[in-house]
This record gives C-alpha cells, sequence and structure tokens, in this order.
C-alpha cells in the first residue's frame, strides 16, 4: 500500500504580506524598540541619538530579513514533495516562478542584512544627531527598494498559497477514490459513505477539488471532480485533480454510472471513461450504477449495454445503487471493507 504524508505542506507557509505592510510593520517595531531607548539611554545627545537609530535600523533589518527567511524556509521544497502534493502543484502553479520567487526572496533577506549591518556602522561614526537620522532614512529607503523590486515575487507566492493550502489533507490509510463523470452522483455519494458534506448541485463541475470524508469504519473516501473522456494533454485544472488522485491515492475505486444520462453525458461516453481508468490503473474497481429509483423503463436499453460491457470485461464487482434513495448502500460499503482488505 503507498504511503502518503498526511498534512498539507502548504499549509505552513505564512500569510504574504507586500512591500509596504512589511515596511508599516518594520517600522513600528522600529519605533517601539526606539521608544525603549529612549527612557532608558543616559549620555550626551549625539551619543544618545546613535544608539537609538542603529536600534531602529537593527530591529528594522531584522523584522524584513527574518520574516522573509521565514518564507522560504517553511515553504516545502518542490522537489522532495510526496509526489500527490507535487503533481497537484504542477496542475495549480508554474513551478519554475515558484522556484524564482522564492530563491528572490532569499536574496532579498541576505541583502538586507547586509545593509542593516553597513549601516548600522554608518551610524556608529555619525558626527550629529542630524546625520545618525539622515543615515537610518536612507537605509529604510534602500530596503524600501528592495522589496517593491520583489513585489511581483510575493505576489507569485501569495497567489500560490491561496491555491496551494486549500490541497485537502489526506491520510496514510486505505482509499478508495470515487470517481466519473460530472453530476452522475460522486459528491452525493460521499456524504452517504462519510461524515463528510460536500456541496452537492445538479450542474456538472460543482466539485472544484478533491473532497475527503472518513467512514466509522477506518477507510477515507475522496471524492473527484469529473473527468472527461478525452486525452490528458485536453484536460483542465479541474479533471487532473483526479488523475493524480488516482494515481498515487487509491487503493481501490468506486467508478458512479448513471445510466439515465440525466448527468448530460451519453452512457457510452461513461464506459468509454470507465475503459480508460481500467486500462491505466491497476486499482481495484467497483461499478456502482446509479439513480435506479428512476423507472427502469426510461433508461432499459442503456442498463443492458451497461450490463453487457462489464461482463465482457469481467467486472464482477457491481451494485445498482441509488444515493437518492439510500438503496444498496449497504451493499456498496460491504464490497468497499472487501476490496480493500485484497490490496
Amino acid at each position: 500500500m503507498r504511503k502518503r504524508k498526511e498534512d498539507n505542506p502548504f499549509k505552513k507557509i505564512p500569510t504574504i504580506l507586500f512591500p509596504e505592510e512589511l515596511m508599516n510593520k518594520a517600522y513600528n517595531r522600529a519605533e517601539k524598540a526606539a521608544d525603549k531607548l529612549r527612557k532608558s539611554t543616559i549620555g550626551l545627545s549625539l551619543y544618545k541619538s546613535r544608539v537609538i537609530e542603529e536600534q531602529k535600523v537593527r530591529t528594522a533589518t531584522s523584522v524584513i530579513a527574518d520574516y522573509l527567511l521565514n518564507i522560504v524556509k517553511k515553504t516545502p521544497s518542490i522537489d522532495n514533495l510526496n509526489p500527490f502534493y507535487r503533481e497537484i502543484l504542477e496542475i495549480l502553479i508554474d513551478s519554475d516562478e515558484f522556484k524564482k520567487s522564492l530563491g528572490a526572496l532569499h536574496w532579498a533577506s541576505q541583502l538586507v542584512r547586509k545593509l542593516g549591518n553597513t549601516y548600522s556602522r554608518k551610524i556608529r561614526r555619525a558626527k550629529t544627531p542630524q546625520e545618525a537620522s539622515k543615515i537610518r532614512r536612507e537605509f529604510f529607503g534602500r530596503v524600501s527598494s528592495i522589496l517593491k523590486q520583489i513585489y511581483p515575487n510575493l505576489a507569485c507566492i501569495a497567489v500560490a498559497r491561496e491555491k496551494l493550502k486549500n490541497i485537502p489533507t489526506v491520510k496514510d490509510v486505505p482509499t478508495v477514490v470515487i470517481a466519473g463523470y460530472p453530476n452522475v452522483g460522486k459528491s452525493s455519494l460521499l456524504r452517504k459513505l462519510t461524515d463528510a458534506k460536500p456541496e452537492v448541485n445538479s450542474y456538472p463541475f460543482t466539485t472544484k477539488g478533491l473532497n475527503v470524508g472518513y467512514s466509522h469504519y477506518g477507510i477515507q473516501f475522496i471524492d473527484t471532480p469529473g473527468i472527461l473522456d478525452r486525452p490528458i494533454y485536453e484536460r483542465n485544472d479541474i479533471e487532473l485533480h483526479a488523475v493524480v488522485a488516482l494515481n498515487y491515492l487509491a487503493d481501490g475505486i468506486i467508478y458512479v454510472i448513471d445510466p439515465t444520462e440525466y448527468c448530460g453525458y451519453p452512457i457510452d461516453e461513461q464506459l468509454n471513461l470507465l475503459n480508460e481508468i481500467m486500462e491505466t490503473f491497476n486499482i481495484p474497481i467497483i461499478v456502482a450504477i446509479n439513480k435506479i429509483d428512476v423507472d427502469e423503463s426510461e433508461y432499459r436499453e442503456n442498463l443492458e449495454k451497461v450490463e453487457k460491457f462489464l461482463r465482457e470485461k469481467g467486472i464482477k464487482n457491481v451494485v445498482k445503487i441509488s444515493t437518492e434513495k439510500d438503496i444498496n448502500l449497504d451493499i456498496l460499503k460491504r464490497k468497499v471493507v472487501e476490496i480493500v482488505k485484497e490490496s
């Protein structure tokens, strides 16, 4: 059985502050440090000014350089990621631009720290309080320019963080992926099999990402976005989420078919997709024929076509269900436990 990380590593990326926000934070922290020194430092005006202005520079340096470096350190290395998370990242963002942006933040952190040391020395050599203040202002101006220079990189990481932090946590437990065309009843089935509460609506592509739920009998279920019967290079990001989940997470698959075609997709297309999944993934499959609460006379021809296909392919794990009326869901649960034990 595959080993999988239990936590979404991207949730550790700190909230991204933009240049003006970061400068304000550094300035406010520097002023607080300076206020303490004003009350406690004793000495001539020039000495006191040097101490206060240098403290402002050192405090601001620490705030900004440490913040930028912290982003770099808490962002997981793409090359060392669990394959599931790495594939999802590649779908959602430009990984090369992401790496470049992290490199820019590391560069800026080092440069700010170097400037902090340089300007601190300059302040200690200042001949008047006015000169010390001028040097400190020059430092803040230089740092502000650096942050403006890496603004696109901060924006890149901020956008990536928003996308990546919502990748679901997947646990190292037996996992069954629910697959099939859009609107065949996958999210409704997840809700019936687990304690998850996915959005369920009557239009395609309701599921914008992977939904995860857990059963009381220790199985993790993942509801995938509807995946369409077309070449991999033509699939959109939502569909690719499903492919990644199937490839890296599934110990078993529930493939949901809607023989009524109320989902909007012909039965032939649904069977073609099932055939593709069977040929691509060496994973136990249960076929769940959904919506059997509908009058069978309306879709008998399609049902016969499905049953013929399943016989020809030798698929024996087949359950006719209704997520709407809770028909045969207990049988489906038992079959799920069986295939997981076998895997």
